[in-house]
């Protein structure tokens, strides 16, 4: 019997596992959050590498947007086509993990400024470890050599429902990770959010909560001003009016409230601080830079508040609204905002938005 002398074992190849379609969903997530992020930021001119989710910091802002796009490059050509040539999954490794460095980085920041009394959160994980988590499936799937996959379908349907799950999930977890946050601090003015006020002239139960919070960050010392700013209620009685009334009761001298009566939405309330409060701060304080707002509002508000206060400009942080309904009851109303909060990452790209 003649010895064996060829290859001790035939050539090992396996079949794309199904689990590759959700580690390629989530990076054309993750490429199109990033792209979505990036259009914005550089539309609105925002000039900072220290955004609200992730600090890019000793990055300048047109670096961290260079970065950035790279890493959204690198998602987006492994979500089409997983095998990847040796030397470009090794410089992609790369690149997403100078990535993860940044996020565990922010992580530390969070935690520390939790240590150190900066902030609170009633929900104390960093949103920037969701990022690292779904960073992970992605590398997961990035070094998994295979041949292709014999049920494009297959892989096509469990692609889309990762996707699905990520569009509804990430901006629940800003809420909860961001939105319970509370960054109080010394500001300029208190910005308070309003919502429904009822036609017998009475608030809703979240319109009071969040006029008593600002009331508490007056009374508090940490501005001197409050700002309500509301659209018409369900009667006669204006939000703002009814919001008035609270903060009245609530110990804030008339002469410290600034009514907007023409905060019909999210936009409309940052756009009038931005244009008629701003100048003002700016005459009374030549030296500050930007004026500093303390927004209130449901915690599930908030992300939309921070994003659209960043791109105008505004230099705000967010406290959330003491809660006393059950969150089972505010279910609806959070299921709004995620589809709110991916029309304002959306609209800058819109034909709309060009007109």
């Amino acid at each position: 019997m003649q010895p064996y002398v060829g290859s001790p074992l035939p050539p090992y190849a396996t079949t794309a596992p199904a689990w590759l379609a959700v580690s390629r969903g989530v990076a054309l997530f993750l490429a199109t959050f990033l792209f979505l992020q990036l259009f914005g930021d550089i539309k609105f001119g925002i000039g900072s590498s220290d955004r609200w989710w992730i600090d890019l910091a000793p990055l300048t802002a047109q670096q961290a947007n260079g970065f950035l796009a790279i890493c959204g490059a690198m998602l987006f050509v492994f979500a089409l086509k997983p095998n990847l040539p040796g030397l470009i999954r090794g410089l992609g490794s790369l690149v997403l993990l100078a990535w993860a460095g940044f996020l565990g980085y922010s992580a530390y920041r969070f935690y520390l400024a939790l240590h150190l009394g900066e902030v609170q959160s009633r929900f104390p994980v960093a949103f920037s470890l969701h990022l690292l988590a779904m960073l992970t499936v992605v590398f997961a799937g990035l070094w998994k050599t295979h041949e292709p996959s014999p049920s494009r379908a297959r892989d096509f349907l469990i692609g889309l429902a990762t996707m699905l799950i990520c569009f509804a999930g990430f901006p629940i977890a800003q809420m909860y990770c961001y939105g319970y946050t509370d960054h109080r601090r010394e500001a300029d003015a208190i910005a308070v959010f309003g919502c429904r006020a009822y036609a017998d002239g009475t608030p809703s139960t979240s319109l009071r909560n969040r006029v008593l919070t600002g009331a508490e960050l007056y009374n508090s010392g940490l501005a001197p001003v409050v700002i309500l700013s509301g659209g018409p209620g369900e009667g006669e009685f204006h939000e703002t009016a009814v919001m008035k009334q609270v903060a009245l009761e609530a110990g804030v001298p008339e002469s410290a409230i600034v009514i907007d009566e023409q905060g019909w939405d999210t936009a409309d309330t940052i756009s009038n601080i931005s244009t008629q409060f701003a100048p003002q701060v700016m005459v009374a304080a030549p030296a500050a830079v930007t004026p500093r707002i303390l927004a209130v509002s449901n915690f599930y508000h908030l992300p939309r508040i921070r994003l659209a206060a960043e791109r105008a400009g505004l230099d705000c942080a967010t406290v959330p609204a003491t809660e006393t309904a059950p969150i089972n009851e505010q279910a609806l109303t959070m299921g709004r905002e995620v589809a709110a909060l991916w029309w304002y990452h959306v609209e800058p790209v819109t034909p709309v938005a060009a007109e």
